[in-house]
Order: structure tokens, then C-alpha cells, then sequence
């Protein structure tokens, strides 16, 4: 699944709830939500040393895959991922724009190639897989409409990634009286285009669940368990 909303819509806390053990690639900080779960993880500084350690590890962590050692892998999340990526890019290019900074059809497009090659080798890992996107919402300048709502990724990958995933779900969060409820949506509604593969034309999945795996396995099997073959 790819999970995507904004800061505090409980993209880690969906992502928490999935079989352990895991194994979190903890690329923003954000491992306190891990806490007390058996979640092994490894932090990467925003550097070229980061990109470096950040393939080791994915090479140790495929082979406990491989062995079976691993239930869920998470990757929290792409906003740091870019991070240390682009600083990987600046360290193999030396060109730089006129202020200094990174240039769009080199080093973005760097960038691009090393997240899109890792994101193809890491939907092939046999076991649950989250990544965690940022919401990006994109605004005409002019107007400030909203043209489009993305997972915050470079360029074109940001189109090209969500259909790499069986699941694309957006948290998001509702105020009843004084309750907070933290949910998932599950089909495009608006500029978000959630989808579920799982849940498919059968509709198997309501259009908003609660965040949490067990509520979407709970759901699944619940659905399931009512359908008639002919």
C-alpha cells in the first residue's frame, strides 16, 4: 500500500497496526510512533553517506524477507527519502544551477531514477509493504484553485508511483461533537484518488474504514464471507 495525507492524519499509526515482526526504513524521524511494537529500524542522515546506508540496509533488509524473518516492511516516509536522495545526486554531479543549488534536468531527474528504482525492487519484497507519502496539493498561481492532489514525490513519479500499488489509501480526520475519528479512504473521492485493488468492482471495502489493519482485514473478510458464487 501506498498511505498518503497530511502531517497528523495517522499515516504512521496505520502503518504501525500491520503484522509484526517489521522492520521500518525511518527516514523522517518519526519512529516514536513505533514505539513498543516489534518494529526493528534504521535512521539515515540527510547526506550522500545517507543513500549509501540507506541501500545497505535495504539489501539486509530483502534478505530477511527472503527468509521469511519479516511480516511487514515500512518506508516512513518519501519526503526524507528525496531528501537523502538529492543529496546523493549532488554528490555524483557536481553541475550546479546559478544559485548554487540543484539543477532540474539533472539532478531531479537523479533523484527521480534512485527513488522509481528502489520503489520497483521494493513491491517485489514478499511480505506487507507501506510507504508513506506527504499530500501534495497542487494550486494554479493565478487563481489558487486546486488543480490536483498527489503523493509528494519528484516530477512524474508522483503520477507514475501510485500505480505501482495494489492500494493507495488517504487518511484523513473527522470531528463528531468531540470525537476524533482517524480514517482511511479507500476510493477516489474529489481530487484524491484513492483505490483498492482488494476491494474492487465488488465494492468489498466501505468508502471510508477506521486506520488500522485488523479494521481492514475485518472488513475484507466480513464481505467476503457474505458473497454468493454462482
Amino acid at each position: 500500500a501506498m498511505v498518503v495525507g497530511p502531517p497528523g492524519t495517522g499515516k504512521s499509526i496505520f502503518a504501525s497496526s500491520f503484522p509484526t515482526p517489521g522492520y521500518v526504513f525511518d527516514l523522517s524521524k518519526g519512529i516514536i510512533t513505533y514505539r513498543g511494537l516489534d518494529f526493528d529500524y534504521d535512521q539515515f542522515p540527510i547526506s550522500p553517506e545517507g543513500w549509501v546506508l540507506f541501500e545497505r540496509k535495504f539489501l539486509e533488509e530483502k534478505k530477511r524477507v527472503e527468509a521469511g524473518e519479516l511480516a511487514t516492511v515500512i518506508l516512513d516516509d518519501t519526503t526524507g527519502w528525496m531528501d537523502i536522495a538529492m543529496e546523493r545526486a549532488l554528490q555524483l554531479d557536481p553541475k550546479r544551477s546559478a544559485t548554487g543549488g540543484p539543477i532540474w534536468n539533472v539532478h531531479y531527474m537523479m533523484v527521480r531514477n534512485l527513488l522509481e528504482g528502489k520503489m520497483r525492487q521494493l513491491i517485489n519484497f514478499n511480505c506487507n509493504l507501506v510507504i508513506i507519502a506527504h499530500m501534495d496539493v497542487v494550486k494554479d498561481e493565478d487563481t489558487g484553485a486546486v488543480l490536483e492532489v498527489r503523493p509528494m514525490l519528484t516530477g512524474q513519479l508522483s503520477v507514475r508511483a501510485p500505480g505501482y500499488f495494489n492500494e493507495v489509501y488517504y487518511t484523513s480526520t473527522r470531528k463528531t461533537g468531540d470525537t476524533i475519528s482517524w480514517l482511511i479512504q479507500t476510493v477516489p473521492i474529489g481530487f484524491k484518488n484513492a483505490r483498492s485493488r482488494l476491494s474492487g468492482k465488488a465494492r468489498l471495502l466501505p468508502d471510508f474504514i477506521p486506520n488500522s489493519y485488523q479494521d481492514l482485514v475485518k472488513h475484507l473478510k466480513i464481505k467476503k464471507a457474505t458473497q454468493k458464487t454462482i
